[in-house]
Formats: C-alpha cells, structure tokens, sequence
C-alpha cells in the first residue's frame, strides 16, 4: 500500500542526505550512547528543528485520527516537538497534552500551543494506567530500537483507555540510519511495523506505507514512511 502526502514530502528534505552509504548497522556505539546523541541533538537544536518543522502539515492524518475519537477526547502527543499538532489536535476538536523528552522543546511547545506539555520519555511514559483516548505518536516511536520497541508500545497501550486509538508513524526500510546531526533512526516497513503492533496487543485498523525514493541527479536515497493507525482492545 502506498501513500504519498506532503508531510512526507516536506520531512524528505531533511533525510536526504543519509543513503545506504551512510547506513549504519545496530553495533555502531551502544543503545545508550545512541538515544543520547539523538536526545542531544533535540536540545542543542531546539529552536531550528521547531522553526523547520512547524508549518508541515499534518493536517490530513490528524482529521483521520479524530475521526475514530469522539468530541473532546483526552490525546497525548508524544514526542511533540514545537507543538504544532497540539495546536492541530485542538482545532480538530480534541484535549491534548503534549509529551518531549527535550526540556528546550518541550517550553517551545508550551509557548506555541498554551498547552501542557510534560518532560519525560516516551519508552516510560509518566502517566496512569488509561489515561487517554487516543496517542498521536508523529514521527516519535522511529528513534527507538527494537530491543525497547515491545515495551514502549505496551507503555503506549497502557495509558490508553479500553478502545483508544494510536496514530503512529515511522521511517519506512531496515534497519538502523543515522543522519548527519547524528540522530538514530531505526526502519520499519509494513510487515514488521504491524507485528510489533500486534504484539503489544494493539488492533491494526489501518496500515500504509510509502516506497523509499531516489534522486536521479545525486543518488540520494529518501526513505519513506510507514504509518499506522491501530487500537486497544475494549
């Protein structure tokens, strides 16, 4: 299945510069250094990576994923950067509150959104059991390894309520790249998205992928995404 919108068009640019020359494989440093370069990069960034990233638009996905929710359901946006989706996720009806583990960011998506925004980490979400009706997880869950990736989706299916919905998307391929801010990223495509869906215990109600790209005049490759919509059982 292939889906090709402008959210992936516009966050495209930024990967283009790792191709599989750059690709790294899972030795490269240890889980621990990895997350901190990439966390380090969010806080020393802070203020560029918001003003880059504000005006994407995600406003398709996010009308699908309040279409599932009723009127003014609880959502948390992890990972929620300059806090553009929260200000999405309230035009389209919904309470959000936003989730970074970027202190920097974190008071950017106060400030953009007048909205809370909680500073902690999404691997261990700091919420109680169903809290929430819905997790919009835009461009997150792609910084976690699969060695942590079965617990935080199961964080995730904890603090939603019986039914609640997760949006989620990811950068489509295998394995694990790293960008030249020194950001990790770990790939995922259709198949092996939706198992690690399936074993937290989520319902998949929709899976799309979009195919990586390549530039013809530099052979830059782009990778897709994945994205996924899936819910806790009632």
């Amino acid at each position: 299945m292939h889906y090709v919108g402008p959210y992936m068009a516009s966050t495209a640019l930024k990967f283009a510069r790792v191709n599989d020359e750059k690709r790294e494989d899972a030795d490269s440093g240890s889980p621990v250094q990895r997350h901190a370069m990439t966390r380090a990069y969010y806080d020393r960034a802070a203020e560029d990576y918001a003003a880059k990233t504000l005006a994407i638009d995600t406003t398709g996905r996010i009308s699908k994923f309040a279409s599932y929710l009723p009127a003014g359901s609880r959502v948390l946006d992890v990972g929620c950067g300059s806090g553009r989706d929260l200000i999405r996720l309230r035009a389209a009806g919904l309470q959000p509150a936003g989730l970074d583990i970027s202190p920097s960011l974190a008071v950017i998506a106060r400030k953009n959104s007048n909205l809370p925004v909680t500073v902690g980490d999404l691997r261990t979400p700091p919420f109680a059991d169903a809290s929430f009706d819905g997790v919009w997880a835009m461009a997150s869950l792609l910084h976690i390894e699969t060695r942590e990736l079965n617990t935080t989706l199961a964080g995730l299916l904890r603090i939603l309520l019986p039914g609640g919905i997760l949006f989620a998307s990811v950068k489509r391929g295998h394995g694990m790249v790293r960008d030249d801010d020194g950001r990790w990223f770990t790939l995922h495509d259709e198949t092996s998205w939706s198992g690690y869906l399936g074993a937290a215990g989520f319902e998949i109600l929709e899976i799309l992928g979009e195919p990586p790209t390549t530039d013809n005049a530099t052979g830059t490759v782009r990778p897709g995404w994945v994205t996924s919509l899936a819910r806790r059982p009632a």
